[in-house]
């Protein structure tokens, strides 16, 4: 298969070890503060139906304080001056998810990872399963595929997927198992792979 062919090219490559090094950042900040893992939480809500590139200005623009703490008005004019475009929703969003703060850290501890995406997927604002997996990838927990515009395009190009204009949560979780199946082909856990992928599809290595 080419595209099994061509992430075992990257294994062999300089980009594993970048790679690897962006696996170890995001088991750090899993490791972090309240804030810290706020802020990537933040983040996840930011990157819906934009990009990553921008929600990683809008992470830079905004200290992790900012999201935790601003008042609401405070953090919306932020986003709207550094060029967000949904600045009134996702203040709004974020806002709402702060109940949660004081719980991440125990949550991160929960043993069953699929249990853990359902309970943010149910009760958090702005977050459904490619948000929530994103967070859980960047935090360092690996189980989940990311299946944003990038991966859907490989899975589409390499394996023929259908993929409608939205997803649901069963078509979200079908396309997954298979994306699974394949990351257990490579030896890779899902969310690794996924930097593979966008690698692939980009040439670049982002969070």
């Amino acid at each position: 298969m080419e595209l099994l062919y061509r992430v075992k090219e990257l294994l062999s490559s300089d980009t594993a070890t970048l790679i690897e090094g962006r696996v170890q950042d995001f088991r750090r900040t899993g490791d972090s503060s309240d804030l810290i893992i706020f802020s990537e939480l933040s983040f996840c809500v930011l990157t819906a139906n934009t990009s990553a590139d921008l929600g990683i200005r809008m992470q830079e623009a905004i200290p992790p304080e900012g999201f935790a703490c601003w008042e609401e008005d405070v953090l919306r004019d932020a986003l709207r001056r550094s060029g967000y475009r949904f600045y009134n929703t996702r203040s709004s969003f974020i806002v709402e998810n702060r109940w949660i703060i004081p719980r991440l850290r125990e949550l991160l501890t929960w043993a069953d990872h699929f249990e853990l995406r359902e309970y943010l997927t149910r009760n958090l604002r702005g977050i459904g399963y490619k948000e929530a997996s994103h967070f859980l990838r960047n935090v360092g927990i690996f189980d989940f595929a990311i299946l944003d515009r990038h991966i859907l395009k490989i899975l589409s190009k390499y394996f023929h997927v259908e993929v409608p204009k939205t997803l649901s949560k069963k078509k979200y979780l079908e396309i997954e198992k298979l994306y699974i199946s394949f990351s257990e082909k490579v030896g890779l856990q899902p969310g690794v792979l996924d930097l593979y992928l966008w690698r692939i599809d980009t040439n670049t290595v982002m969070k």
